[in-house]
């Protein structure tokens, strides 16, 4: 595997168990990467509410994908991540803020349970955000969790029989008779088959996939309140704004990529004045306070045409094939967490198998 994010590492554990030996590749450390570098929701559905993927995606995929992210994190649980220190099953809470977002919210919520998702309509609480009058209502996914990202990628990794090889790039990588071959600054890598999980750098390797994984930016910033003032981990504004607690003293607050989405594109990890200097204000009016900002961070993330992730097998200029050795897993549209574990499992079970992949990367063959 090339990447060492949640999916290779993902992928790495499918094949530990499948007893297939397995090589993982990361250019940096073990979470250096958006795998380390999110606000950490472990959620349930995609980038926007349950209408607005039935009214982008159709009903049957908006439900599949819902069904999906329930299983990923399902498939965490089992791996044991429940024992992290950092962990906490707290629900997630979808914020409307305005009118237009609390009537599709009320209707998202009548859809989920008419295809048999459990949830919750709230209208008022107790914590910083419903005190400050902001809120008008909220979706809650009552079986949602959170944890420190970092945390649950390197306990996953401590699972892994070998450790990855890290600090490694590849910078190269062809197709050969037998297999595939990786070109590293230290070494020729030969493999018999070979998953690429860089997300959004996977345009880094073939630029073939540019248009398909674009990477775009998010913004995140820690702050000190004493105490908890959020008791949901919270998605505002279609997504777009983002906060929980993240130790029963500080917080976590991101997003605010929508104003600057010009400028939030490519592939710096880095923070701007502008972005920052909105998540505060956009903080302190949930908290009535001035913010003590103790960190500041960003990640690249990688978003596909449809919001929907890519799995399937490419060729050795990274257009999609129909067929071969070489495949790509990655495209999660801001919700790695949510779906990547899952998606490494199905890019493996398709790889090895000749199973049609799930979300297959060839539905962008004609494009």
């Amino acid at each position: 595997m090339v990447g060492g994010g949640i999916t290779g590492v993902g992928a790495a554990l499918a094949l530990k168990r499948r007893g297939i030996e397995a090589l993982l590749i990361e250019r940096g450390e073990i979470a250096s990467g958006a795998s380390g570098r999110n606000a950490g929701y472990l959620m349930r559905g995609a980038a926007d509410n349950y209408v607005a993927a039935t009214r982008d995606l159709g009903r049957a995929s908006a439900r599949q994908l819902w069904k999906w992210t329930e299983d990923n994190l399902t498939m965490l649980r089992k791996e044991g991540i429940e024992s992290l220190p950092t962990y906490r099953r707290v629900p997630s809470c979808l914020l409307a803020m305005d009118e237009s977002e609390r009537a599709e919210l009320h209707e998202s919520a009548a859809l989920m349970r008419e295809d048999g998702f459990a949830l919750e309509w709230v209208e008022s609480g107790r914590d910083a955000v419903w005190r400050s009058g902001a809120a008008l209502g909220g979706l809650l996914n009552p079986d949602d969790a959170a944890c420190n990202p970092c945390d649950l990628l390197k306990f996953l990794v401590s699972r892994l029989d070998h450790p990855p090889m890290t600090h490694t790039e590849v910078a190269h990588v062809e197709l050969a008779d037998d297999g595939v071959s990786l070109k590293t600054a230290e070494a020729l890598i030969e493999a018999k088959r070979c998953l690429v999980c860089l997300n959004a750098y996977t345009s880094l390797l073939f630029p073939a996939l540019s248009g398909l994984i674009q990477p775009k930016r998010g913004q995140i910033l820690a702050a000190r309140t004493g105490s908890v003032v959020f008791d949901y981990s919270y998605y505002a504004n279609h997504g777009y704004e983002y906060f929980r607690q993240a130790t029963p003293e500080a917080v976590i607050i991101g997003g605010w990529r929508r104003r600057f989405a010009e400028v939030e594109v490519g592939f710096e990890e880095r923070t701007t004045e502008e972005v920052q200097r909105g998540l505060e204000g956009f903080g302190e009016r949930l908290l009535g306070a001035p913010l003590e900002v103790t960190a500041r961070w960003s990640g690249t993330m990688g978003f596909t045409p449809d919001g929907l992730p890519l799995i399937g097998p490419i060729d050795a200029a990274g257009r999609a094939a129909s067929a071969g050795p070489l495949w790509v897993c990655g495209g999660y549209t801001g919700h790695g967490m949510s779906m990547a574990f899952k998606a490494a499992h199905e890019a493996v079970e398709a790889m090895l198998t000749g199973a049609a992949p799930p979300f297959p990367l060839s539905r962008f063959l004609n494009e």
